[in-house]
């Protein structure tokens, strides 16, 4: 390192020549070795002092061909053209000629009549053999689903502690009231609605929305998570009733969560602009209902559409978001959903 300057991070050529002087070379062909190897046993091209030989454009020695006289097309008579008229085909010798092909008997047992064995047998199931299914990745992972979706979920009501802030502001203005101010805390109780989007577009990630709902009855409880299902369209969203076979469809309900995922119908198509009408209709229902609406989008922030308004609150449905992520998008500071 003395050689080469210390840790300064460049070599000049004076060092990189010292250097190269204190290899241990032995003779003159090691030292033409190193040379080559890096790079300073290039000889340039030897050059010949005579001009090259000027290209031959015409060889005016050689008696040129003749060329033959430009085709000059026939005036056309003014009307309708006539049709070209095309060569009669040749006809064929009458005679036919001898071939030594033979005709083959189809084999007993392959006649077209005959069906296979198989074809009116019955229907048996042939079991998968048991194997290691492939691993995949899940958008919202175990460790981190409980705190993605409390801080998702949350809603704002009165907590059991003072709020002295605010408390302060009214002795300030002399306006007491008969209840103290008590400072709102983000709380689960109002449980939420699960819109899963199982269109074509997001076939991809149908695992993905089955272990949401999973994971959102775990986290609120089974009876706190209604679950709907749509297909594109998020207010035609349907559900069969527990303990029963009717239908319900959806209607959003004052003050509840409402988390979907979806694509938002971009198809992943990047800086689509305008979401689709029935999108928008969704949305104004849900502002209508004041009703928190929090989006989880498969694909990032570049292919989300722009004219949602600020009421719907769109995030990345990722492996990497986290519950801190959501809770400084949605204003809960560091509180936790209780």
């Amino acid at each position: 390192m003395s050689i080469l300057g210390g840790h300064r991070g460049e070599i000049s050529l004076s060092e990189l020549l010292a250097a190269l002087k204190a290899l241990p070379w032995k003779n003159d062909d090691d030292a033409a070795a190193i040379a080559r190897a890096l790079g300073f046993g290039l000889a340039a091209r030897e050059v010949d002092d005579a001009p090259p030989p000027t290209p031959v454009i015409f060889d005016h020695s050689q008696p040129s061909s003749p060329q033959p006289p430009p085709q000059i097309a026939p005036p056309r008579e003014p009307g309708w053209a006539i049709p070209p008229i095309h060569k009669e085909a040749e006809e064929l010798p009458a005679d036919a000629l001898p071939a030594d092909l033979a005709e083959q008997q189809a084999p007993e047992g392959d006649a077209p009549s005959t069906a296979p064995a198989w074809l009116h047998a019955g229907y048996d199931l042939v079991e998968p053999e048991p194997g290691v299914a492939a691993y995949r990745h899940a958008l919202l992972p175990a460790r981190t689903a409980r705190g993605v979706l409390s801080a998702a979920l949350a809603s704002w009501r009165s907590g059991s502690e003072i709020d002295v802030a605010a408390l302060t502001r009214r002795v300030a203005e002399r306006c007491l009231a008969d209840r103290l101010p008590l400072r709102a805390s983000p709380s689960l109780h109002r449980g939420c609605q699960l819109l899963l989007d199982f269109s074509d577009t997001m076939v991809p990630w149908w695992d993905d929305l089955r272990d949401l709902a999973r994971q959102a009855g775990a986290v609120l409880g089974s009876e706190r998570v209604a679950t709907f299902h749509f297909a594109g369209r998020p207010a035609e969203a349907r559900r069969r009733q527990p303990h029963s076979r009717r239908i319900e469809t959806w209607t959003p309900e004052l003050g509840r969560p409402i988390l979907v995922a979806s694509d938002c119908g971009i198809c992943g198509i990047p800086g689509t602009q305008r979401a689709p009408r029935e999108w928008r209709d969704f949305v104004q229902r849900c502002a209508a209902a004041d009703s928190p609406l929090l989006i989880l989008v498969p694909w990032s922030s570049g292919y989300w559409p722009r004219d949602l308004g600020l009421h719907p609150q769109l995030v990345h449905w990722h492996p990497a978001t986290s519950a801190a992520m959501l809770r400084r998008q949605r204003g809960l500071g560091h509180r936790v959903a209780r």
